[in-house]
């Protein structure tokens, strides 16, 4: 029996966990060790309380733990006791599992590690190989949370890909699935076609989905599957669209979107700028009316409040002003160019640095590429996961890609002073490559702050 939170929590650390090794590398993992017979194995030990909560499930290359949240977000106005599941984390694990978006105590994230793990114990030493990992146990206390906190529906998002991902075990209400691009292709495939076969491994027979994927070849893949699966489907483009109606004023913090459907039109306000986070909500309100249509009693206006809350933290989170900081956990080719068009078309003309830090087995060399233009680069690395690329390596590969004015900083902290130090109070400090850098940039800007 663990002793303390600290105890407890470390006892889970210790277990294998893929989202601090890098795929396809030495001492790192591949698409082999995903195996669901654990999952399932440890499911079916603690009564299966996965098949007692219906769910919304949520995968997609970016824009799914926005969606998830603004979803868990209608729910809760609505009235509904809601439990949302996401990962990964940006200070501490129970972020991942929150019921009408509030974590577990320390103590009782200790009581239930401590119930849990002399179940995988027992587990691992009568089936050898491969013990059950970090993300699979974090994901059993979340159901055994929301079992005995009687949640009525649980929000889901997909670790990684969907096929094979722990989360496939729920019992889902709707699917969805809110885009593709090329990640993790060393797991999920090169190709989109492949990527959108393993995205597309959540989807269940007959289940509604509701799919946000408008590249063509990986659109052609899901609606295959869901046609095969007898699925019926909300497509964004033909059954629904967005367009921004009023833009984002860096004054007014808000821009107006509307959503149409048909003949119905919705309009909403949203905190944080872009096309990306328009098209999240959007589809996060497709899904709040297939639930309309399930029978879950939410009205129109609490879809509408739920958008024009506080911005979601590292999504476009504008932390401080003189020079404007902006976090963002873009992590991959398609969400880093997406924040960079967003900062160019609302926040134009002023000199802009990046903080840059990235995961080893993303596609660096394709995000370096992007940061052309950029009037000052900051290297670093993030400190609290072993994934991060090396300096010298990530300094090199932007070299490599750009002609752009490049400097270091041995931390995020370092980077942050460094990046202040060299930006007119007009410009704007962007720190983007992964969420493990984005939560490190806003945990040293909020402390600075309260000083």
């Amino acid at each position: 029996m663990f002793s303390s939170y600290q105890q407890a929590v470390d006892a889970l650390y210790r277990r294998i966990n893929f989202e601090s090794l890098a795929a396809g590398k030495p001492g790192g993992y591949s698409r082999g060790d995903f195996k669901l017979d654990r999952m399932k194995r440890l499911l079916a030990a603690i009564g299966n309380p996965h098949i007692k909560i219906p769910a919304v499930h949520v995968a997609g290359t970016k824009g799914k733990g926005t969606t998830c949240s603004l979803v868990a977000k209608i729910l809760q106005l609505a009235g509904f006791r809601v439990g949302l599941f996401t990962s990964p984390h940006m200070y501490r694990v129970e972020e991942r599992f929150q019921v009408n978006f509030e974590m577990p105590s320390p103590e009782r994230l200790t009581e239930m590690i401590n119930r849990l793990m002399p179940v995988v114990d027992e587990l691992d030493a009568h089936h050898k190989g491969m013990n059950i990992t970090f993300f699979e146990i974090v994901n059993a206390i979340a159901w055994r949370y929301f079992l005995e906190e009687q949640v009525e529906i649980a929000v889901l998002e997909v670790g990684l890909g969907g096929r094979l991902d722990s989360t496939i075990f729920c019992n889902p209400a709707v699917t969805a699935i809110t885009s593709i691009s090329r990640d993790h292709t060393r797991v999920l495939g090169e190709s989109l076609e492949e990527i959108a076969r393993e995205k597309g491994g959540i989807l269940k027979p007959k289940v509604p989905l509701i799919c946000g994927v408008t590249e063509p070849t990986a659109q052609k893949t899901i609606l295959e599957i869901a046609e095969r699966l007898e699925c019926p489907v909300q497509q964004m483009g033909r059954d629904f669209d967005f367009k921004i109606t009023g833009k984002w004023e860096e004054q007014k913090r808000t821009q107006q979107v509307q959503y149409m459907a048909g003949s119905d039109r919705i309009t909403f306000s949203l905190k944080q700028p872009g096309t990306a986070v328009a098209q999240n909500a959007s589809i996060a309100l497709a899904i709040g009316r297939q639930l309309q249509k399930l029978g879950y009693a939410i009205p129109e206006a609490q879809m509408q409040y739920a958008f024009s809350e506080s911005p979601l933290p590292l999504r476009f989170e504008i932390l401080s002003e003189k020079p404007m900081l902006v976090v963002d956990s873009a992590h991959n080719e398609a969400s880093v160019e997406s924040v960079l068009k967003t900062i160019s078309q609302h926040l134009p003309g002023k000199p802009l640095t990046v903080i840059l830090s990235v995961s080893r087995d993303k596609d660096y060399p394709a995000i370096c590429r992007l940061l052309q233009g950029v009037d000052l680069l900051i290297v670093t690395n993030y400190l609290g996961n072993r994934r991060a690329l090396p300096i010298p390596q990530l300094k090199k590969a932007v070299a490599d890609s750009c002609r752009v004015k490049i400097l270091d900083a041995p931390s995020p902290a370092d980077a942050l002073a460094l990046a202040r130090e060299q930006t007119n109070p007009g410009g704007v400090i962007l720190a983007t490559g992964s969420l493990f850098l984005a939560a490190e940039v806003r945990e040293q800007a909020l402390a600075t702050a309260q000083k």
